[in-house]
């Protein structure tokens, strides 16, 4: 999980600095990434067509979500400033702690309530603190795609931890990324990438670092519980954060840095809760629903 989170954060780096990436983007990446799995897979005897043959809503569902969340956040990466967006990618286990608190599976405490609150005064710093040319409308769009990504990433975490066990690793993951460049197409035709250097480069980009980093995170959701991959998923921003600042040799300013601090530490606190919550009801002992006392046990006249 560890290698996976460091390659997507190599990914957000590098899309940030290709020449004038847009919302057409999303299928490039994706078909550099799905093309070097799916060759890998049907190398090894994985058969990707006998894979998506055999759940073919699975995949439909992961390449839908995958086209959002691509396009959600390619178009984030050119509005906000890159490590607040990386950050708040990071937020859908947040955002699936909202979910159960709406739908009556949690009550809304303390905990939640601060995960909310980090979150917003992260988006009200960045957008009141910027100092450089991008407008406040523009940083607070960045930062709500970034959101509408999360939400899109809970979505995927979910299914994959789902089905991961039961599917070949590079087959799935290949096909999740192929679906989604073949529904991202529209947009790809809508604003295609400026040339035809740049789509090459973006092709590069899923080749080399999303499309193995989907491979390691298929594969470490056999045996990661979400609460795990959460936790080593905050390494993204990390890396991301790294690479693009050596990547534009500039140096991070204090607001966005402290913007970003905020959204990792709402995440932390939320996984810490959610494991705390775990451990409290394994170690809950279990109480019989119908306790009766054993005929030898009874008092004898």
């Amino acid at each position: 999980m560890v290698v996976a989170t460091t390659l997507w954060g190599a990914s957000s780096a590098f899309l940030a600095v290709v020449s004038a990436p847009g919302i057409g983007s999303a299928a490039p990446v994706a078909v550099g990434g799905a093309l070097s799995l799916l060759c890998v897979a049907t190398a090894r005897g994985e058969a990707p067509w006998r894979t998506f043959r055999a759940d073919r809503r699975l995949f439909l569902c992961l390449g839908g979500l995958e086209t959002a969340n691509l396009a959600f956040y390619v178009a984030a990466l050119r509005l906000g400033p890159l490590p607040v967006v990386v950050a708040l990618h990071l937020t859908a286990p947040m955002i699936l702690i909202v979910s159960q608190v709406l739908r009556g599976k949690r009550s809304l405490g303390i905990a939640v309530l601060a995960e909310l609150t980090l979150v917003g005064a992260a988006i009200g710093l960045v957008a009141v603190g910027r100092t450089d040319s991008r407008g406040t409308t523009a940083v607070v769009a960045g930062c709500v795609l970034a959101l509408a990504s999360a939400a899109c990433v809970a979505g995927l975490v979910t299914l994959v931890a789902e089905h991961a066990a039961q599917r070949a690793t590079l087959a799935s993951a290949g096909l999740q990324l192929l679906l989604a460049a073949i529904l991202a197409l529209p947009l790809t035709i809508a604003a295609a990438p400026s040339s035809g250097w740049a789509t090459a480069q973006l092709v590069a980009i899923g080749a080399l670092l999303l499309g193995p980093g989907f491979a390691c995170y298929w594969w470490a959701l056999r045996t990661l519980d979400a609460t795990t991959a959460g936790i080593l998923g905050l390494n993204e921003a990390v890396a991301a954060a790294i690479i693009g600042a050596v990547l534009t040799d500039t140096l991070l300013t204090t607001a966005t840095v402290v913007a970003g601090g905020l959204v990792l530490t709402a995440v932390a606190v939320q996984v810490r809760t959610d494991t705390a919550f775990d451990e409290r009801r394994r170690r809950r002992p279990r109480k019989l629903s119908r306790p009766y006392l054993r005929s030898r046990s009874r008092p004898r006249c």
